[in-house]
């Protein structure tokens, strides 16, 4: 019997996801080897072009009205903008990519945090204890 988590929507999508930031993080190096990290946050931007038309081609767009909703999606644009250029600069620097990748990967972490914090989401213990490890994870990599 195949397991609900492999039949389910979102995990396909976070699957299409992982695959896609994989190769992100590996077009990212070679990118900064041979631009500056603001070069490449410039013309990565112009990447989300053809996926925008896609997408309005796949649906109608719908223009929204929610100012609420379009703040968070400005923040998001300049808080992703700004980790993008760090990141970028990170891998510019010489830095080990699969060390600084799996660093920068560790954002959930924070994630986690605020949602607890903000949103008052609760975590079970052993979803803590995950927590841990991920952290413990990275700095054990990065020796």
């Amino acid at each position: 019997m195949i397991p609900e988590a492999l039949k389910a929507k979102w995990f396909w999508y976070s699957v299409c996801c992982v695959l896609c930031w994989g190769g992100w993080a590996l077009v990212s190096k070679l990118g900064t080897n041979e631009i500056s990290a603001a070069g490449m946050q410039f013309i990565f931007a112009f990447g989300f072009i053809p996926v925008a038309f896609v997408a309005l081609a796949l649906k109608r767009l719908e223009f929204e009205r929610s100012l609420k909703g379009i703040a968070y999606s400005l923040g998001n644009g300049i808080l992703a903008g700004i980790g993008g250029l760090a990141l970028f600069a990170a891998y510019r620097s010489g830095g080990n990519t699969s060390v600084i990748t799996v660093a920068t990967a560790l954002y959930p972490v924070i994630t986690v945090m605020l949602a607890f914090l903000i949103l008052r989401e609760r975590l079970t213990w052993l979803q803590i204890v995950g927590l841990g490890f991920a952290v413990l994870a990275m700095v054990i990599f990065a020796l």
